[in-house]
């Protein structure tokens, strides 16, 4: 496997380890630490909270700010449960990670994008959770090669690289990521990229959830390129079951006139009316907007 060649300290690696194990002891009842976390984050980060509660009511302008800070507050919490189960999940097995989820629309979608000589382009936002996609996704048996920015001091990204890549996944930092992420297709692996708050590279500008927003120009560029599909992807948490869903679109037909920021404003039209069903598994923690 290629990507970066991560080397955390072996204390990390261990605490990670404990702190899995741990975490699995738990079962169902990990959600009520992750909450708790998500409301100290919540109290003690006045920009974000900020943030969130306006981003919130710009998606759904007839709400109230106290609906608004309502929906803040769960955004908090959900991102807090999706940091506990990239805890939980590292290391999981396909047969596990089976157990804890769903494809939609069907079960034969993982068959069909299995198929030899098919690969493409995930194109993922800020919502629910994109390491669990990317569990999922092994799960089905989807190779999978993405990009990520420095998280922090170099150990702790060294730590996220190193339980990602014991999830099956190939990653390349984001100044050395172009060359790497066209010759995955050659090795018939498939692309995942976050589009939304991208942190460098080229960006155009979309409508999505309520106004102008930055996205990554990337995955269209790929698609473009190297002439694969791309196929706007959500991953979520379903709390009626207690399980994720796992939705790969259907691929975006390319079309002549098609360029990166035509295929990218597709992306967001697809994407939006999952976030709007589920805006508690929104994080709008940042300035979101263009303007």
């Amino acid at each position: 496997m290629s990507g970066i060649e991560p080397r955390p300290p072996l204390a990390l690696k261990a605490g990670l380890q404990i702190a899995t194990a741990l975490v699995r002891g738990l079962g169902p009842a990990r959600y009520a630490l992750a909450d708790a976390f998500g409301m100290v984050g919540y109290a003690t980060s006045r920009r974000r909270r900020t943030n969130a509660a306006r981003n919130h009511r710009r998606l759904e302008p007839g709400i109230t700010m106290a609906e608004a800070r309502r929906r803040a507050r769960a955004s908090f919490r959900a991102f807090a449960r999706s940091g506990v189960d990239f805890v939980w999940a590292c290391g999981l097995d396909a047969a596990a990670a089976r157990r804890h989820s769903e494809w939609l629309p069907s079960m034969q979608r993982p068959v069909y994008l299995c198929q030899p000589g098919v690969q493409g382009v995930f194109a993922l936002t800020h919502f629910g959770n994109w390491d669990m996609a990317a569990n999922i996704a092994f799960s089905g048996g989807l190779k999978l090669t993405t990009v990520m920015a420095t998280t922090g001091p170099r150990a702790i990204t060294d730590l996220v690289v190193w339980a990602r890549r014991a999830n099956q996944m190939e990653v390349y930092e984001a100044s050395h990521a172009a060359m790497g992420l066209i010759r995955a297709f050659r090795r018939g692996r498939y692309v995942a990229i976050l589009c939304d708050l991208p942190e460098g590279g080229p960006t155009v500008t979309v409508d999505y959830c309520g106004g102008p927003v930055p996205f990554s120009s990337v995955p269209a560029w790929l698609a473009l390129r190297a002439k694969v599909p791309l196929y706007p992807t959500a991953c979520w948490y379903d709390d009626a079951r207690g399980i994720y869903l796992l939705h790969p679109m259907e691929a975006l037909e390319v079309g002549p006139d098609d360029d990166e920021r035509s295929l990218m404003q597709r992306v967001a039209a697809a994407i939006e009316p999952v976030v709007r069903a589920h805006p508690e598994q929104w994080y709008p923690f940042r300035e979101f907007y263009a303007d």
